[in-house]
């Protein structure tokens, strides 16, 4: 998203924390100029408008072009979805922000991967792999989204933790329902931000507007993953209340696992924010730590941090830095190796 836009929704937020909670659950948060794609729900907060479809140049994508489309639900699949499910089907829900909604097509997600591939090795069942990313989400959105799609009685709920951006999403979350007052950013903060979102758009929304918060506000480094642990128990005791297996998986950024292939725009930037890589250890802390506590918590999850870092292919996008074809194979083949899913 453009750092423009991350400051609006900072000034509303000041404005809606001033006004109290709205009646629903969760406020919607997506711009204006995008209401043909997303739209007010009174229980994920938003979600896709049903039977859209988007259609964009991108020059990194090999057809030169991405067509996102979603179906009758609102759900990034081709297909339309069925409620009630066959009764062979194994149902896979995967949830996330833009990075699982996705900046590719339908047939190159990890939805459609992890399908494809459980369905050639296991010819005795159907699985059926739903996509419920949305772009601005955030840990309590996704218990949202178990909510909203409850009634299609998934098999199993994938909950994808965006390093880059996840945990400070659960504090503007929280500001924006009124139930935690965030300080006043002090003068000259933007500053630098603005300075590298006109060189460079997707750099701050993807990682360094979380680095900056937390270099800024380390007390709330804490919260941020109380707030994330909460909303993932919450989703582990919906699944257990209903049977469903429940999974997480903890997706790195481009700069944490292949710096390589951008090093002298990301350089640049770390210079201009005076950044260095304590600011990255201290985010990978968080993420070890929230790694920690789903152990102790018997919720199973997945770090991809090694795998992204040990791969010899690019798996994010140089243009915006969400994750491209080859990161979306790669989660769905992860996730298919840990042998979570029978």
């Amino acid at each position: 998203m453009s750092f423009a836009f991350i400051l609006l929704l900072e000034i509303m937020l000041i404005i809606s924390c001033k006004k109290g909670t709205s009646d629903y659950l969760l406020k919607p948060h997506f711009p204006s100029s995008e209401d043909d794609y997303y739209r007010k729900d009174s229980i994920s907060g938003h979600f896709h408008n049903p039977n859209v479809i988007r259609d964009f140049k991108w020059s990194e994508h090999p057809q030169g072009k991405i067509i996102m489309k979603t179906n009758n639900l609102g759900l990034r699949n081709d297909s339309d979805t069925k409620v009630i499910k066959d009764k062979n089907d194994v149902r896979i829900i995967i949830t996330g922000d833009s990075h699982i909604d996705g900046v590719v097509k339908n047939n190159e997600s990890v939805a459609h991967f992890l399908e494809t591939s459980l369905n050639e090795l296991d010819s005795t069942k159907k699985h059926e792999v739903l996509n419920a990313g949305n772009g601005y989400f955030g840990p309590q959105n996704y218990v949202g989204i178990y909510h909203k799609f409850q009634h299609l009685n998934p098999d199993i709920f994938i909950a994808t933790i965006y390093t880059g951006n996840d945990f400070l999403d659960a504090i503007r979350i929280e500001a924006e329902n009124g139930r935690l007052n965030v300080p006043e950013r002090p003068k000259g903060y933007y500053d630098k931000l603005w300075e590298i979102d006109e060189l460079y758009s997707g750099f701050t929304g993807q990682q360094l507007n979380q680095l900056k918060f937390f270099e800024t506000y380390p007390d709330l480094t804490g919260k941020a993953l109380v707030i994330t642990q909460q909303s993932l128990l919450k989703i582990k005791k919906l699944c257990k209340r209903n049977h469903t297996s429940f999974l997480v998986v903890l997706l790195p950024t481009k700069i944490d696992t292949e710096p390589q292939t951008d090093i002298t725009r990301i350089d640049e930037v770390f210079e201009i924010m005076d950044f260095n890589d304590s600011h990255l250890q201290k985010n990978r802390e968080m993420v070890l730590s929230l790694a920690r506590w789903l152990e102790q918590n018997d919720i199973t999850s997945i770090d991809l941090n090694e795998a992204f870092y040990a791969s010899q292919e690019e798996l994010f996008w140089r243009a915006d830095y969400h994750i491209n074809i080859a990161g979306h194979k790669s989660i769905a083949d992860k996730i298919l190796r840990s042998g979570f899913i029978n």
